[in-house]
């Protein structure tokens, strides 16, 4: 069974204002939800330019026979969102039995509707149902997901190269993050990254960790012993996502 969009044609403020039903009607109508899940259940990482699209499923369990259902994930409150996803197309359901519906919503975040970097946190699912009976339910606060600004590392610079066993090697790079107020990537002092080392035939594991300095940069030295790659690591926190900068190969004499 594929239904046709309940509020396809919303966005926005409507959107949302439109689904906020009273709770006393929600509790009274025979339609639940269950089973959610964003993509793969992972942060939803966001730059500054393309919108960042994933897929919302979930079941409806209904006494009466479905007639439309939809999706929208939201930052802050139901009634005093900061931030909200928008439609990919139509939600589509299929009846897994005569009360069960599974559905998927394909949804947006553009970045360029973020109000600033303060929404980056944990987001939450909206979800609406209307059946043939005209009963219609509408619940928030479903299914917390965290919604990060995307992280950038330029490639890591060791020199000098090749450099004499014993030595110092002097190790650079920059890490900047998604800024939803300017809409470009910015560099942050007192960030904490990883300087890892990867000897030639082995596997890369953290050396020491360095706080970025004016405008991400950084900068630090170490000893050079072996022939082998660098490279910095950044992985993130509560509101920004991790990056990996492209290692450099450094051939020890």
């Amino acid at each position: 069974m594929r239904i046709r969009s309940f509020v396809g044609a919303l966005c926005g403020a409507v959107a949302l204002s439109a689904f906020a039903l009273p709770v006393a009607q929600a509790e009274e109508n025979p339609i639940t939800f269950s089973n959610i899940a964003i993509d793969s259940g992972k942060p939803l990482v966001v730059g500054t330019g393309t919108p960042k699209q994933f897929f919302v499923h979930y079941d409806v369990n209904h006494a009466h026979k479905l007639y439309s259902s939809e999706a929208y994930l939201y930052a802050g409150g139901l009634d005093t969102w900061s931030g909200q996803s928008g439609p990919v197309g139509s939600p589509s359901c299929q009846d897994v039995s005569a009360t069960v519906a599974r559905c998927v919503q394909k949804l947006a975040i553009d970045p360029k509707s973020l109000v600033g970097s303060g929404v980056a946190g944990t987001w939450h699912l909206y979800l609406q149902a209307v059946d043939a009976d005209d009963n219609v339910v509408g619940k928030g606060g479903l299914y917390p997901t965290k919604v990060l600004r995307a992280s950038t590392m330029t490639r890591t610079d060791a020199d000098p190269e090749p450099v004499v066993k014993g030595k110092s090697l002097t190790i650079t790079g920059k890490l900047a993050h998604a800024d939803w107020d300017t809409h470009t990537y910015a560099g942050q002092a007192g960030r904490s990254a990883a300087l890892q080392f990867r000897p030639d035939g082995g596997s890369y594991a953290t050396v020491k960790t360095v706080k970025t300095g004016t405008g991400g940069a950084l900068r630090t030295t170490v000893t050079a012993n072996a022939s082998g790659a660098w490279r910095w690591y950044y992985a993130g926190d509560s509101t920004t996502g991790g990056a990996t900068a492209v290692g450099d190969a450094v051939v020890v004499k």
